[in-house]
């Protein structure tokens, strides 16, 4: 009942819904500035060159930078707000606090995942209704060859199956998001602020960024799990392994180092 009763109090809370208009409002701004928004292609050129597809992964740039705080916004910091109001006192005289925990950390992840994926998703939506749904062929996409079209992990499904491809992204995109939301929560046995848990993994992805930009290797920044087309050589490797990594290490700072009994509080 707890974990339900959180969850959908998350899910239909401002800080989720804020998060989501804003996400939507960059997708829609970046459209318009990478792509055209009449899907209507001049006279002589193939009725598929503005299409669908294309149109999704122009906008996504943008949104990038904002997921990681899209992800924490709606939940992350909720640990830290049950032990300042007390609410975790309450809610452990019900359960363990192994059980509040996990549903926390669970909570945190779904909620973080969604507020990534579904703005990609209301926004392929939209692309998908207003935009051509083929490709055009290779002769009038402006590329010499096929791999050209969509660069990078996963680029080899875009061209046979570009429905697959997007799902496959969206599905990298609730990965994402949950990894950044348990990133944020895993602030939360080390400060205090609340705040700072909120824009922990926003600054650590910016930091990481400009780390590996500097080091020659872009590729390896967890970022572009969300726009693994943004860079030449991503990989499988290159995408999930550093995701793999950051979330494996959030998760032990969380259920190693959260304490029912802290040094600030007994609750």
């Amino acid at each position: 009942m707890f974990f339900f009763k959180e969850f959908f109090r998350a899910i239909f809370g401002r800080s989720f819904s804020a998060p989501l208009v804003v996400s939507l409002a960059l997708l829609f701004l970046s459209l318009s500035q990478s792509y055209p928004l009449d899907p209507t292609p001049p006279p002589g050129w193939h009725p598929s060159y503005f299409n669908a597809y294309n149109a999704w992964r122009a906008a996504i740039d943008a949104f990038v930078l904002f997921a990681p705080l899209a992800a924490t916004l709606p939940y992350a910091d909720s640990y830290l707000r049950d032990r300042d109001q007390g609410f975790a006192r309450y809610a452990l005289l019900r359960m363990t606090h192994r059980r509040y925990l996990v549903s926390k950390f669970v909570i945190n992840g779904l909620v973080g995942g969604l507020a990534v994926a579904l703005p990609m998703t209301l926004f392929f939506g939209y692309t998908f209704s207003f935009y051509a749904r083929t490709l055009p062929p290779l002769a009038w996409s402006g590329y010499t060859e096929e791999w050209m079209r969509a660069i990078g992990f996963l680029g080899g499904l875009f061209v046979p199956h570009p429905n697959l491809y997007i799902f496959a992204r969206i599905i990298l995109g609730f990965l994402f998001g949950f990894t950044s939301a348990s990133l944020g929560m895993a602030a939360s046995p080390f400060v205090r602020n609340r705040y700072i848990v909120l824009a922990f993994p926003l600054t650590f992805s910016l930091i990481y960024n400009f780390s590996f930009a500097f080091l020659g290797v872009p590729a390896w920044w967890f970022g572009y799990v969300l726009a693994p087309d943004l860079v030449l050589d991503t990989t499988a490797t290159t995408t999930l392994v550093p995701l793999g990594i950051i979330f494996s290490l959030s998760t032990v700072s969380i259920f190693g180092f959260i304490r029912k009994y802290d040094n600030y509080q007994l609750y």
